[in-house]
């Protein structure tokens, strides 16, 4: 028997690891062929990040290696092959997935990795099986292979012809139902919950430069039955699996996706399971998903729907042929889910093209002044290797500017490789210099905090509601506050998170900051990092905010209420739950019922978890899982 093992490298992100999805589907359709069963066995399945050192002993002789290759382990993947050749360099190592180069892009890839033999293109299930069948040959010639490029002895690359995509997925076999997975739950060596995918369908219509998920072979999209998605959702319920992520780009699309989540509602209602779930929702119409996102929010199962409008300029979206998304129907979104009661987060991409700090700061006071109150996520933008936006044309129009860096991945250790993974984040362009892309950042990170995480929110929301002082006013301001007092706390948070993204640029820093008291070798986001110090630091936080609402000319026992609403309404795990406050101003009423400002006497009570200082279980709750509805606010009645 020849000895086949497949690598799906995920990182373990608060205590979960992904099950290998992508490899078991692979797999899965490989070993129903006879003559694979009959040569081949899967040795080895390695689907979490471990020391090289480990992984190497645990390979027997291995003839065939595939790795399913995402830009979150490219450079590990790479250095665990380069020493599996080194040491067996008759085995034939395979890579495809999103960090491989498509056909039209993989020229030099062979050159620069000269350990692997076979690139794949495209859909990967067929394409493997034709290479384990071809590498029984006396001797194998996998330029028979469709969909692949094949490295030649001058390292160039040989590619075959294009392979058609499966037409039938619904027929493709299941790692979940063929009982792939079982020894992997069931036998697991390490500590960590597992994270499930299914796959309703596949494909994508869209075309939009920053994702490879729309590239012209996946326009088609193909769907899998009702019937096999239930019975992988009850494999997931029996293995006791919590989260569950959907794979699918644009959920919620056809209308047999009702039926799926109320599948999945029942089961959560009488097992329990999954309990939470992630969903790509389909971005052209809120009246398409807003009735799933009811069932899954009533069964407490999402934190909110995702309106992904990544820009708010029409230029930019344009540049990068976001064409699915009207901005102007944002406030008849908004109410619409309002009304349902639904929670909402908005997505933005920092650094695309036709961008400017300007547009990016309209933008971002045009969503506020829309008196929306939730989550607005801005991600840096990281280049995909397989989009266009990495396409010499594409770079040259807009004059890209990238800098290499560790992903932007956060609230987590960087485990044994980790910090070898490197990506290429956009940190300037035609219409960005780099010096504006720091500035652009530092207004994210003040947003992030001030609006999603709490700490200024409520201050500003008060002056708008009450002195009709507009956000922009607010948020300037502020800004020019922490400029202008180099000295004070707040300040200083201000001129380390900027020393930070500098050192982004200069490649002596990356997107991550750890805080020692909390626990060394975490890196968080940095506005979690600095909601982390201002935690442990909220006497000099208020002191700083007392100072900052001086300008405003507030009436003094105003300024208080409002001081002390705000510190009390933001989740702090140092503070025990309830407390009962007296309040000269009505303060609840101004904030949530929109109601004058009265002075009247009034006593609140402010209701949230009691976390006694444990700030990774914080962390985990309020700012991983629970930011995006808005769960540090504290109930008050």
């Amino acid at each position: 028997m020849k000895n086949v093992y497949l690598f799906e490298i995920a990182d373990v992100t608060a205590q979960q690891v992904k099950l290998p999805y992508s490899t078991g589907l692979i797999w899965g359709y490989c070993h129903l062929n006879e003559t694979i069963a009959k040569n081949y066995k899967l040795d080895g399945w390695f689907y979490y990040r471990e020391p090289i050192e480990v992984i190497m002993k645990r390979l027997d002789n291995p003839s065939v290696i595939g790795f399913s290759d995402f830009v979150w382990n490219t450079q590990y993947d790479h250095k665990i092959a380069k020493q599996i050749k080194e040491k067996y360099p008759n085995c034939i190592i395979v890579f495809g997935g999103q960090g491989t180069p498509k056909a039209d892009r993989v020229s030099n890839f062979f050159k620069e990795n000269p350990y692997v033999d076979i690139a794949v293109h495209g859909e990967g299930e067929v394409t493997f099986e034709d290479i384990l069948i071809e590498n029984l040959k006396e001797k194998p010639d996998f330029t028979n292979v469709l969909g692949c490029s094949v490295k030649n002895s001058n390292l160039s690359a040989h590619t075959t012809l294009p392979r058609p995509r499966i037409d039938d997925i619904d027929s493709m076999p299941s790692p979940y139902l063929d009982g792939l997975f079982d020894e992997l739950v069931e036998n697991k060596d390490h500590d960590y919950d597992f994270e499930g995918a299914i796959e309703t369908v596949r494909g994508c219509p869209y075309r939009c430069t920053f994702c490879d998920i729309g590239d012209l072979y996946f326009q088609k999209i193909k769907k899998q039955s009702n019937e096999k998605v239930f019975k992988e959702l009850d494999w997931l319920v029996e293995n006791n699996v919590e989260f569950l992520y959907n794979a699918d780009s644009n959920f919620g699309m056809f209308k047999e996706h009702k039926d799926i989540v109320q599948y999945m509602t029942d089961l959560k209602s009488k097992t329990g399971y999954p309990d939470n779930i992630r969903v790509d929702w389909a971005k052209a119409k809120a009246d398409k998903v807003i009735d799933l996102a009811k069932l899954l929010t009533e069964a407490n199962m999402m934190k909110g729907i995702t309106i992904a409008l990544q820009s708010m300029s029409q230029e930019v979206l344009d540049a990068v042929k976001r064409k699915n998304v009207d901005g102007g129907k944002l406030k008849s979104f908004f109410d619409l889910y309002k009304d349902e009661n639904l929670k909402t987060y908005i997505e933005l991409i920092l650094g695309l093209p036709k961008e400017t700090v300007k547009s990016f700061k309209d933008g971002i006071f045009e969503i506020l002044d829309l008196e929306y109150y939730d989550y607005i996520g801005v991600y840096p933008m990281t280049v995909l290797p397989n989009t266009p936006f990495a396409e010499p044309d594409y770079v040259e129009e807009h004059g890209i500017d990238v800098t290499e860096t560790l992903p932007a991945f956060f609230h987590h250790d960087y485990p044994q490789g980790m910090k070898d993974e490197t990506s290429l984040m956009v940190v300037g362009h035609s219409t960005l210099s780099r010096d504006e892309y720091i500035e652009m950042s530092m207004w994210r990170w003040m947003f992030m905090f001030g609006h999603n995480l709490g700490y200024l929110q409520y201050l500003a929301r008060f002056l708008k509601l009450t002195y009709k002082i507009e956000y922009r006013e607010f948020y300037e301001k502020f800004y020019s506050y922490m400029v202008e007092n180099p000295n004070t706390f707040i300040g200083k948070e201000y001129i380390e998170t900027q020393k930070r993204y500098v050192g982004i640029l200069n490649k002596t820093e990356f997107w991550g900051r750890s805080v020692d008291k909390i626990k060394k070798d975490y890196y968080w986001d940095f506005e979690e990092a600095t909601s982390l110090i201002f935690s442990m630091n909220e006497d000099e936080l208020y002191k700083n905010l007392k100072d900052f609402l001086s300008q405003f000319k507030l009436d003094t026992q105003v300024e208080n209420d409002i001081l002390e609403f705000q510190r009390i309404f933001a989740c702090n795990p140092n503070v025990e739950y309830p407390i009962k406050k007296d309040f000269h101003y009505n303060i609840k009423d101004v904030l949530f019922e929109n109601k004058k400002l009265k002075n009247s006497g009034y006593e609140y009570t402010f209701k949230n978890k009691n976390y006694n200082k444990d700030f990774l279980k914080w962390c985990k709750e309020m700012m991983w899982w629970g930011r995006r509805n808005m769960q540090h606010q504290s109930e008050v009645v």
